[in-house]
């Protein structure tokens, strides 16, 4: 349940209170469509906000640019706000119910295997057919979820959520306030071989861990390789899509936005506040600075030194990777074109007394 003077008093910083009766309550936050009285609502343009109160939402948010459509007839509470998606960043946890997914059976579940030597904070839950290994620590408020294992001497930090299967290698570190989704791995062997007698690849052990900062998020499936002898590094603020790939001895910047289908190869340094677009791959041995931009699907195959927004492949500009590929959609029209300018240039040439 969220009041609306809560999101007064504690949110006037961002939320403008513009009108109703700061006493009232919602349940849950629905669309405009959807609305009733127990409603939280976001009006983002001016159709929505008509909806909402036709519904009479209990709170409803607007842009501020629409403050002054609100009727004062109105009913509910009424806040104004510069951007819909940090408001909804701001409040919807209130309405969050994931943790029911994990305490539903109670702090442990019988058939959770924790080792003796573990430590588990408090108001940790541990769900049912869990693994937690020799020396490994599980932070206070922490939840994890069936079959995820946590092998010998990691460390989770406190309030971070384990879904369903996921994986944490040994002597890898997550840290707080982290959410890791279900079949990800975390601290899996690199791809390192050296060629062996007759040709045969011979594996490189990989001694190192996986470290991961605060308020990181990491999607479904992915997998994020161990260092071969010190750490790969997941830096505070980063967001994982589904289906990522992380080699090992990598190391991402603080507040990274990495879509679905990213690759990465080993030893690769990327900057803070970067961002990409789905199916992109960064290349090994390579420096990324800050603040870069990948357009979808774009490879990055050398350094990229200075800020700024790239794509496609070799890697140009944004402005010029989108002429590129505007121009590749002509290549064979202008194959032909170009195929007649030489046939006529021929026939000049051929002409009895020209000369060039």
């Amino acid at each position: 349940m969220l009041k609306a003077e809560y999101i007064k008093q504690r949110h006037s910083d961002f939320f403008t209170y513009l009108q109703g009766d700061l006493q009232v309550s919602a349940l849950r936050c629905d669309s405009p469509e959807d609305a009733s009285a127990e409603s939280l609502v976001y009006a983002g343009t001016p159709e929505q906000l008509k909806t909402a109160l036709l519904h009479k939402a209990a709170i409803v948010i607007v842009h501020q640019r629409m403050a002054d459509c609100v009727d004062a007839s109105a009913t509910g509470c009424v806040f104004s706000v510069p951007a819909i998606p940090l408001a909804m960043a701001t409040l919807l946890g209130h309405f969050d119910r994931k943790a029911e997914r994990f305490t539903q059976w109670g702090p442990r579940h019988p058939t959770a295997v924790v080792h003796e030597s573990a430590r588990i904070g408090r108001n940790a839950f541990l769900g049912p057919y869990c693994v937690i290994g020799a020396d490994a620590c599980i932070g206070d408020d922490c939840l994890v979820g069936a079959h995820t294992v946590v092998e010998n001497q990691a460390q989770i930090g406190a309030r971070t959520i384990l879904h369903p299967h996921v994986f944490v290698g040994s002597g890898c570190i997550v840290g707080q306030d982290c959410e890791i989704h279900p079949h990800t791995s975390i601290g899996s062997d690199g791809f390192g071989y050296a060629p062996g007698p007759g040709g045969r690849p011979r594996k490189i052990q990989h001694l190192g861990n996986v470290h991961i900062g605060d308020e990181v998020e990491i999607g479904s499936n992915c997998a994020i390789d161990r260092a071969k002898l010190s750490s790969t590094y997941i830096r505070s603020g980063a967001k994982l899509d589904n289906i990522c790939h992380i080699a090992h001895n990598c190391d991402l910047g603080e507040n990274g936005l990495y879509t679905a289908g990213f690759m990465m190869a080993g030893s690769t340094k990327i900057g803070r506040s970067f961002s990409t677009g789905g199916n992109s791959v960064v290349s090994s041995h390579l420096t990324v600075a800050d603040n870069v931009t990948l357009a979808g699907r774009s490879t990055v195959t050398n350094d990229i030194t200075a800020p700024g927004q790239y794509g496609g492949y070799p890697l140009q500009p944004l402005k010029e990777a989108l002429k590129t590929i505007a121009n590749i959609g002509n290549l064979n029209e202008f194959r032909r074109n170009l195929g007649k300018v030489m046939k006529a240039l021929r026939a000049v040439e051929a002409r009895p007394g020209t000369s060039t």
